[in-house]
């Protein structure tokens, strides 16, 4: 039996006097001068327990199991499953799993219920005198009461396991598996996370897309292509820009936001074009020994406070600006204009 946590099987009447105890665990749990259950618990977890045992004196092989009760010391949450014969009342109590909506529970309390019957019946048999019997009895109990411990350990696995795929799931939405930015799942809250920090302020959101990246994988291969990808995020990455959110959004795309500004000039977004020629595609890529590729790129600007205050739009209005970048000749930048936008989105092409 595993003896890490609180457990105990108590047989008490209908004032909750104890009159037998199988075991309990830990040894301090009870002195032997506590003969009465009100000495470990609180008197609202006694009107709760109460409650309880009159349910389960009032219906034939009725077992009720709740969580949440407190036993004062040592302090330890517990679960207890309450189920009763005749003017007697069995309490099992353990460590406090069995919370709802948990799909392990209802195996669990089946695996007690199954238990507390047995101990229902080893109580009558124990009045017989038959030592056969008691030691069939308690082998009985011992093997169910394991394999509530089993079950338990198998739930405890079950949950550690559960939470570090949810971590490295979340680790996945958050930062994009080959580049190491912020993701495509994550991007837009984290624009909002620090709009709101200084919702006065104005941001530059600009909208990367690299030129004839299809050629690279098409020549060299998508390893060769991955490298391009990585190395062309690490130096977006590096650019000297406070409060700077780098984030890839799809495929060959990519964004920055620059958050904080009193006003945005066009002088502001003229700096990040140049601090990327300067920093991003001043050198090539290393593809292989004897192979390297320039960087190229087309980037488009909005302005988070002039041109929208929506997260949303303000993607939108940088991607138009990017597209308007490649039309006139790829390798250049290209801010919002509004007047544009109005216009390419009214015409039917």
């Amino acid at each position: 039996m595993d003896t890490s946590g609180t457990s105990f099987l108590f047989k008490c009447d209908r004032e909750f006097n104890i009159l037998h105890t199988f075991w309990y665990h830990p040894v301090h749990l009870l002195s032997p001068f506590q003969k009465v259950l009100t000495a470990l618990f609180s008197p609202a977890d006694m009107e709760r327990i109460a409650g309880m045992a009159q349910k389960a004196l009032s219906g034939k092989n009725l077992l009720l199991c709740e969580g949440g009760f407190s036993i004062a010391s040592p302090e330890a949450g517990v679960c207890l499953c309450v189920t009763a014969t005749g003017d007697t009342i069995l309490i099992h109590g353990h460590d406090d799993y069995l919370r709802d909506g948990d799909p392990a529970a209802a195996v669990l309390r089946d695996t007690i219920h199954r238990f507390m019957d047995v101990v229902k019946a080893s109580d009558t048999d124990f009045m017989t005198g038959s030592d056969t019997v008691i030691r069939e009895q308690f082998e009985k109990i011992q093997k169910l009461n394991s394999d509530l411990v089993n079950t338990q350990r198998q739930l405890k696995k079950a949950n550690s396991a559960l939470n570090r795929l949810n971590q490295d799931l979340n680790n996945r939405l958050v930062r994009d598996a080959l580049t190491g930015l912020v993701s495509r799942y994550q991007y837009r809250q984290e624009i909002e996370l620090a709009i709101s920090r200084a919702p006065e302020k104005r941001g530059i959101f600009t909208f990367v897309d690299l030129d004839d990246f299809k050629r690279i994988n098409d020549t060299y291969g998508h390893a060769a292509g991955d490298r391009y990808l990585k190395e062309f995020a690490d130096r977006l990455g590096r650019l000297p820009f406070d409060s700077l959110i780098c984030m890839r959004i799809a495929g060959d795309e990519f964004g920055l936001y620059i958050h904080g500004y009193d006003t945005v000039e066009k002088e502001d977004i003229r700096a990040v074009w140049d601090r990327m020629k300067e920093l991003v595609m001043n050198r090539p890529v290393q593809l292989g020994d004897d192979v390297q590729e320039k960087i190229f790129c087309s980037a488009g600007m909005a302005v988070y406070g002039k041109d929208t205050e929506n997260v949303y739009e303000l993607i939108e209005c940088a991607d138009f600006a990017m597209y308007e970048a490649k039309k006139s000749g790829k390798n250049s930048f290209s801010e919002f204009d509004p007047e544009r936008y109005r216009k390419a989105k009214a015409s039917p092409d």
